[in-house]
């Protein structure tokens, strides 16, 4: 297809790109599963990227395509199209979060970085060791006490019982 005529651009990384010049051309890739309703598409038009069922026209095609079916169940059906929540929510959140980033350093705002769950590192060890020695180094502060007092009780009751501390 030239490029010049196409309006939409899906790009899907097990099935390549493709390219349709309208609403129709898209509803016939869908049902021909070419493309999947979650497939990325770019509309040339309006400037954005979005999933093939979240398209406001396809949508409104897509039903009014649907229309045309064949009353009995034994007739060729149509795929259903996930509902628009569904789409959003496997849809675009890194794309999003790129954008508010970007909208964040143009207006001079702060950013907060994000670091993923997985990149974050895990320093469970060094604290449980740290734990471990500050535990040890308490117990033998305590211990030193106790015999401290320990020691100090002795000659205190030695010299009351009037035996010498050195003998």
């Amino acid at each position: 297809m030239n490029r010049a005529t196409a309006r939409f651009r899906c790009s899907d990384p097990l099935a390549g790109d493709f390219e349709f010049a309208d609403v129709e051309d898209v509803l016939d890739a869908l049902e021909a599963a070419l493309v999947s309703p979650d497939t990325p598409m770019l509309d040339t038009a309006r400037q954005s990227w979005q999933p093939v069922a979240a398209h406001p026209e396809v949508r409104a095609a897509w039903i009014e395509r649907s229309r045309f079916r064949p009353p009995t169940g034994t007739g060729l059906t149509l795929p259903e199209l996930p509902a628009l929540a569904a789409v959003a929510a496997t849809s675009g959140d890194a794309e999003s979060a790129r954008r508010r980033e970007a909208y964040a350093r143009v207006r001079g705002l702060p950013v907060r970085e994000q670091v993923p769950a997985e990149e974050i590192p895990h320093s469970g060890r060094p604290l449980a060791i740290l734990v471990l020695v500050g535990s040890a180094v308490l117990l033998g502060l305590i211990g030193w006490g106790i015999v401290s007092l320990a020691i100090r009780l002795a000659a205190v009751a030695a010299g009351a019982a009037g035996v010498a501390a050195g003998s």
